[in-house]
């Protein structure tokens, strides 16, 4: 007897969810450990008026790309929003560029880069479709990632014109996932803000995910490892109610796990929300943390 697609996969998902809230989280604070003081040798090219292009050296002898623009209005420093994209996206994407514009106007710089293995970084034999199949590679790409965005704190630090006691964080998707990890290890990330993301990794896997195999090997870019190590920082989650790629059980399992102070914000949406909302809603929570 053949089970229905759907029916088939919420069974997998309420085992997999299961066994989830049944495992302790891993100690992994050292597992992102690394040497600051290792050159960045950080070269900066001008796109044009206030946008520059930036690569800087991560662990790993990896160059990351990136993009730092600066609001029109002048001012002596500067906070700042360190942005991370979806799966398959990039740096540039459109809606990476409504946030840069949204953020710009209301006085934030905003520091975009690749996830590694996409964008600039992109290797002809890894694509969105083939993340499944290479789900050691993704794993590796994530845990780089943290690594490089780590990096881009050092980067930010480096610079006079940047206010370094308020640095915030928005990963969407993918991003957020890794984003979620990285404002765990990363304590110079005061206000992070995470979109779209969820815990229990394993559970995108199927069957195989139920493994202890699986959760080992994805222990170092499990959210539920590390996003209780935010606080006391704030944090904010932006979610979406008719989201068709992350379950909102996965969304609520990661929310439950963070420690207070936490808001989760709503919206009448799928997987992919109306971003101008969405990053207004992110500036007036900002503002508002600013204000306290």
């Amino acid at each position: 007897m053949r089970i229905p697609g759907r029916i088939a996969l919420s069974a997998l998902w309420a085992l997999a969810i299961a066994g989830c809230m049944k495992q302790e989280t891993l100690d992994m604070r050292y597992y992102y450990d690394y040497d600051r003081d290792f050159p960045l040798e950080a070269y900066v090219d001008t796109l044009g008026d206030r946008l520059f292009h930036i690569t800087y050296y991560s662990v790993n002898g990896k160059r990351v790309p990136a993009l730092l623009s600066l609001p029109k209005a002048r001012a002596a420093f500067y906070p700042v929003i360190l942005m991370l994209h979806g799966i398959g996206d990039h740096k540039n994407a459109d809606y990476m560029q409504i946030g840069d514009s949204i953020f710009s106007a209301a006085g934030f710089a905003v520091f975009r880069l690749d996830i590694d293995l996409h964008g600039e970084r992109r290797l002809k034999n890894f694509s969105q479709k083939s993340a499944n199949k290479f789900s050691y590679t993704l794993r590796n790409a994530m845990v780089q990632t943290v690594f490089d965005l780590r990096r881009a704190v050092d980067y930010l630090d480096t610079r006079d014109d940047i206010d370094s006691t308020r640095t915030a964080f928005l990963g969407i998707s993918l991003g957020g996932i890794i984003g979620s990890v990285f404002c765990g290890v990363e304590p110079r990330v005061e206000y992070p803000m995470i979109a779209l993301a969820g815990g229990g990794l394993r559970m995108a896997l199927g069957t195989e995910g139920l493994s202890d195999r699986i959760t080992n090997m994805l222990a170092p870019v499990e959210p539920l490892n590390f996003i209780h190590r935010i606080t006391p920082r704030p944090i904010l989650f932006l979610n979406a109610t008719d989201d068709e790629v992350i379950p909102r059980t996965s969304t609520e399992m990661l929310f439950n796990a963070a420690k207070e102070p936490k808001q989760i914000l709503w919206y009448k949406a799928p997987h992919h929300m109306p971003p101008v909302p969405v990053f207004q809603d992110c500036v007036r929570w900002l503002k508002e943390q600013f204000a306290d």
